[in-house]
């Protein structure tokens, strides 16, 4: 490592670019905002250590109140804007960037959004119809919408038989009712003999309308399939927009998750169709519902690929296409579509991914993490954010700094590099805490308890974002993503591919893997056809270089993806296929020779026998029956890129590699690696770096420090380094071929400081638990939580525990620690006045040599609990208005209750949470001194 580089990294760790910040997603309820509110919260997210905002403007929570300063603001109003470039101006002059949600609510749509531009569901009607005969039908006041295909089909052995369907929209007709139309009706159809079943297939009325969106902006979603839809929206949303703010002020517009409620249709696509896969989808479209033999898996895989291209090249690209022509990026997530879901997420600038519930925890996350990352990765996009902390614990007001420390170090062993708060609820100081908050969110704002130490872990997240967008992102191993095998079997649906894929190939098959050392990236076939080079090392894509490819569960394999394994393993590769090998091209036409060429790919591939290695050119396959001997095979064809096992007294009942995780970056020809413990429990692991050298620096994110400097003999093939991670604790270790003299040695072990401690002091008697807020004082005989106390049982806030120590003398070079058992749920340690350090996630010890005297000390520790037990108030008050009408907006009252109930009150919290949680001290207070 050069000095230089050591120099280069030793800035990145104290110092760390500002557009590595983590951000929050702002909500606007109703934009019922003033400017002094706005620049009040900007300040306070700009000293939280923020870099910026996504504004989503939603429902509002509360009427028109002149008495709280509450004014809900009608979308794109004069006032609207007034209130937008004031913030923007406002976060630029303090160094924050602004993205902007292209929507209010989601997904994306409102008043302006006819009918015949709204999402389309097509609704499959069956009539059996024994023949000979001659058969009509009047469907009006039946079927709620139009028929726009009808096919018929002979039914033998409850299966229609493929060569006898028969398109018969052309008998569809309309009814008329003194000159209005008014329903359908199928005209006459002569049906042959025996059993025959017709299809009518309904474009049902129900259009899907904008979620939760602001006052004035209720209307029907869009079609995300058709670029003149997604043209008139821009037209009509965002083109406004910006020229009401002027270009270039906004950063990043953002498309949330897609949520399309029963979509599975688009009035182009039989057109689209044609043109596409160049036959007629009409005759075949029994096969999209039942089944129409042998062909039905064909004819769905034509319908969603064709679904999908309409859905990435009209809307997601678009998307970003248009917010380039309006001087912004773009921001995406793109979970929830039935589009080639690599494709989907790289259509964007940004792609994003998401975490929502307890994912407090070290596992892969496929369908909204690690998708989404692989994207960035095959694609080149270097950044790749995230939506964390949604629900992260359900019901609201329980989730801890400690939490989403964990949840965040999840987010970034899936390969995620910059962190979205979710997040940030606009909150006027009129209606006090803990005021307005998400219903499906953390609550990660000024209003929270902890909020004046939320700085800590947003200043980890930015330095170990820094790292993680350093470079580029290194993997060898490959899981190949069976979406023909999903779409080949789901009828038309609204088709959520991310949730399905993970279905199919398993959450334990690629745990497995990962917690096996082997980072993974996803391909799908336009990675590994089109974006990627053969060498003899592997198949590259960008600096990744895969020599293994894992093909999990794959029935149904395109060609031209075959053809290019086929020459990957020629050349050296390694092919694993799990639970079989393909044996069939989707696809309807030219499906008989397709299938027998990739049986010939096949046959040269992969021995019939399960189990046996094949050597293939250069390179070797396998089949396996099942993921049981997946890392064997692993082990046998490559080796891990780390190596995680227990060391020590812990070797016998310690498996480190199932919450400690890591991610590889290579900067300028060297290795970084992040590494982190999400568990409670500290890990004593002994870690082998394929690609550790001789030189090395170990760095700690949180403390932004270096803490290790290695001089490596490597007398083995890989680097061996051993750690004792504390709980929840994570490290940078980057690796170089040389270390600069003065950079200096120090030995290769991390040892718990408490358990060397020569002399323990027991502290837990004897202690003044203060609640000034309340105008409570209690004398203790040993610690206690206050919510005991009938007083403030249901207190939410800081309280002080006070307590004199007695420290004896000392050796110059001895260390004195304090050890707290029970924090519920942040301390703050003051020694004789001064602050000595926070205590926010285990485990909760703290050195306080330098603020410890000999002799009696002052000791007083400030906790701050959660939101929670002041959400189960007896006194806290829900009112409801008196009768059906307000004299402000909403006016109906009716609208406004049944948002307080599901959005604002606490009715979830009291159902779920019966008693007060701990709040302050427990357990056992000591000092530890050491040598």
């Amino acid at each position: 490592m050069s000095i230089s580089n050591m120099d280069f990294y030793q800035k990145l760790l104290q110092n760390p670019p500002t557009a590595a910040k983590g951000f929050t997603r702002w909500w606007w309820y109703g934009a019922a905002v003033t400017k002094a509110e706005i620049h009040r919260e900007l300040t306070f997210m700009k000293e939280a250590g923020l870099g910026g905002v996504e504004i989503q403007i939603t429902y509002p929570l509360q009427e028109d109140s002149e008495e709280l300063g509450i004014k809900n603001r009608p979308f794109f109003s004069p006032e609207f804007f007034e209130m937008l470039d004031y913030t923007l101006t406002a976060a630029e002059e303090m160094g924050l960037f602004v993205d902007m949600t292209l929507c209010s609510g989601w997904p994306f749509g409102g008043p302006f959004v006819p009918t015949d531009m709204a999402p389309e569901i097509l609704i499959p009607y069956q009539i059996d119809v024994m023949g000979p005969c001659e058969y009509e039908q009047d469907f009006t006041t039946i079927l709620a919408g139009t028929p726009s295909k009808a096919v018929m089909g002979k039914v033998e052995n409850g299966v229609i038989v493929a060569n006898t369907l028969q398109d018969i929209t052309d008998h569809l007709d309309e009814t008329w009712l003194h000159g209005w139309a008014w329903g359908h009706c199928l005209n006459k159809v002569s049906i042959p003999e025996g059993h025959w079943k017709i299809y009518i297939f309904v474009t049902s009325k129900y259009k899907q309308q904008v979620g939760v969106p602001a006052p004035g902006m209720e209307g029907n979603a869009m079609d995300h399939c058709r670029k003149d839809v997604s043209d008139f929206y821009f037209a009509n949303f965002g083109d406004p927009l910006v020229d009401k703010l002027g270009e270039g002020r906004i950063r990043a517009f953002f498309c949330d998750s897609i949520e399309l409620a029963g979509n599975n249709w688009t009035n182009i696509l039989p057109e689209q169709f044609m043109l596409r896969r160049g036959y007629d989808l009409t005759p075949y479209m029994p096969a999209l519902w039942g089944s129409i033999g042998e062909l039905t898996a064909d004819i769905r895989y034509d319908y969603y690929k064709t679904f999908s291209e309409l859905t990435i090249e009209n809307f997601f690209r678009n998307f970003t296409a248009w917010s380039h022509s309006r001087g912004a990026k773009s921001r995406i997530q793109a979970h929830g579509t039935w589009g080639d879901i690599l494709q989907a997420y790289a259509a964007a600038d940004f792609p994003e991914g998401e975490t929502f519930g307890e994912n407090d925890k070290y596992e892969v996350n496929t369908v909204h993490r690690r998708l989404a990352s692989s994207a960035g990765h095959v694609y080149g996009r270097n950044i790749i954010t995230n939506e964390t902390f949604t629900w992260l614990r359900m019901p609201r007001f329980m989730e801890t700094l400690e939490m989403m420390k964990a949840a965040v170090d999840a987010v970034f062993l899936d390969g995620i590099n910059q962190i979205v708060n979710h997040g940030y609820s606009y909150s006027p100081e009129s209606v006090g805490k803990p005021g307005w908050a998400f219903y499906a969110s953390s609550f990660i704002s000024h209003n929270n308890t902890w909020w004046e130490y939320y700085p800590l872990l947003s200043s980890y997240i930015h330095t170990v974002s820094a790292f993680l967008q350093t470079g580029d992102s290194y993997s060898e191993v490959a899981i190949y993503l069976p979406q023909a095998d999903i779409w080949s079997s789901m009828p038309m649906a609204e088709l959520h591919l991310a949730m399905k894929l993970e279905e199919h190939i398993g959450k334990s098959l690629v745990n497995q893997v990962q917690k096996s050392g082997y980072y993974f990236d996803y391909l799908n076939d336009e990675a590994i056809t089109a974006l990627s080079h053969i060498s003899d090392t592997g198949l590259e894509i960008g600096a990744n270089c895969y020599k293994v490819m894992i093909l999990p569960k794959v029935s149904r394999l395109p060609l031209d993806t075959a053809y290019k394994l086929l020459e990957y393993v020629l050349e050296g590769g390694i092919l694993i296929a799990v639970g079989g090998r393909p044996r069939t091209v989707p696809g309807y036409l030219g499906r008989q020779e397709n299938n027998e060429s990739l049986e010939r790919i096949m046959d040269g591939l992969f021995e019939e026998e399960t189990g046996v290695w094949r050597k293939v050119g250069k390179g070797k396959t396998i089949i396996i029956e099942n993921e049981s001997e997946l890392v064997l095979r692993l082990n046998e064809s490559a080796a891990p890129d780390v190596v995680i096992e227990p060391f020590g007294e812990a070797m016998h009942d310690s498996q480190p590699a199932q919450t400690i995780g890591y991610v590889h970056r290579i900067h300028e020809g060297g290795h970084v690696y992040f590494l982190a413990n999400v568990s409670s429990q500290e890990q004593k692991a002994r870690i082998q770096f394929k690609y550790g050298t001789k030189a090395a620096v170990v760095l700690d994110p949180m403390t932004q420090k270096t803490i290790r400097r290695i001089q490596l003999s490597l007398e083995v093939d890989a680097a061996s380094i051993e750690f004792v991670f504390e709980p929840f604790q994570s490290f940078m270790v980057v690796f170089d071929e040389e270390l600069p003299e003065t950079v200096g040695v120090e030995d290769n072990g991390i040892l718990t400081v408490i358990e060397q401690a020569a002399q323990h002091i027991d502290i837990s008697d004897s202690w003044t638990l203060r609640i000034p807020k309340a105008h409570f004082e209690q004398e203790l005989a040993t610690l206690q939580t206050w919510e005991q106390f009938e007083e403030v049982r249901y207190y939410c806030g800081s309280a002080f525990y006070d307590k004199k120590v007695s420290v004896p003398a000392m050796q110059p070079t001895s260390r004195i620690w304090l050890n707290l058992e029970g924090v519920h749920d942040v301390a703050e340690v003051f020694v004789n006045g001064q602050s000595a350090g926070v205590l926010w996630k285990a485990p909760r010890r703290l050195d306080l040599t330098e603020w410890l005297n000999e002799g009696e000390n002052d000791l007083r520790i400030k906790v701050v609990n959660v939101w929670i037990n002041h959400m189960l108030s007896p006194d806290l008050q829900e009112p409801k208005p008196e009768g059906p009408l307000s004299e402000n907006w909403p006016y109906f009252t009716v609208k406004m209750n049944q948002i307080h109930d599901k959005r604002l009150y606490t009715t979830k919290e009291r159902k779920h949470v019966l008693a007060p949680l701990p709040s302050g001290l427990s357990g056992k207070a000591s000092l530890s001194i050491i040598g």
